[in-house]
């Protein structure tokens, strides 16, 4: 076996490693969540008869967010570190996490910025952004959108975005990704064809990329991003791998 092959698999080794590590993590911190819920809805009878007949109080229902999307402002550090990681064998990265920035051209209301995280379980992020954070567009703005996702978008979702952009004219997308997702299959390749020929722009995310992406959207309490080892080469296999695609 030559350096080469030795060095791909202690990569991937590393890779999987990684992503078992952070499948018991979020594992660990769903159970604690699910435990305070339990515990609420032990104590939830017991307040719902103090006011029903005293009437100190009523108990307000407890909103929580839909499974499939969840939205936000800030994104945990250890989940951008691991699921924007541009890595080849993307092993654990099963879910799409969404960056966006809105800029309403000569507006008042200034950038629109928040992030979205599917699980793959129903809506995907990319369709999600346009049902809950931009579900209308004012025929007379000018709208910039610019997306930093943690993979490219599946063949759906390209397709459907496609659509929309050619329906909107005054709407400009650019899309920014950390990996490309299954860029092997000639579906998948079709659809980022047929985005960037609608019109969107679409880019591997840049080492500096990372670095925004993470002052901007993490919750990183003024810590600076170490970007991994790897990070200028995997750029540069993805954007070839891009350019590819889009080369006629």
């Amino acid at each position: 076996m030559n350096e080469k092959c030795q060095t791909l698999i202690k990569r991937r080794e590393k890779e999987e490693n990684e992503a078992a590590e952070f499948a018991k993590d979020a594992k660990e911190k769903k159970n604690k969540e699910q435990k305070t819920v339990d515990n609420r809805e032990v104590a939830s009878p017991e307040a719902a008869t103090t006011s029903c007949h005293t009437g100190d109080f009523q108990l307000e229902p407890m909103e929580l967010p839909p499974f499939e999307v969840i939205t936000g402002d800030r994104i945990d550090p250890f989940v951008f570190k691991f699921q924007f990681k541009n890595v080849e064998y993307s092993s654990g990265r099963n879910k799409t996490l969404l960056c966006y920035l809105v800029d309403k051209g000569n507006t008042s209301d200034g950038l629109l910025r928040g992030y979205l995280e599917d699980e793959h379980a129903g809506t995907h992020a990319e369709e999600a952004f346009f049902t809950q954070c931009l579900p209308h567009c004012n025929p007379a703005l000018k709208y910039t959108v610019t997306w930093y996702v943690s993979s490219s978008p599946c063949s759906a979702c390209a397709a459907k975005i496609a659509e929309l952009l050619k329906d909107q004219k005054n709407l400009k997308l650019n899309i920014f990704a950390a990996r490309l997702f299954e860029w092997e299959e000639g579906e998948i390749q079709a659809g980022l064809r047929t985005l960037h020929a609608a019109g969107c722009k679409l880019r591997v995310m840049k080492p500096l990329d990372f670095s925004y992406t993470w002052d901007t959207f993490v919750e990183n309490e003024d810590q600076s991003l170490n970007l991994w080892e790897d990070c200028k080469e995997n750029y540069e296999y993805y954007h070839e791998k891009l350019s590819d695609i889009l080369t006629p």
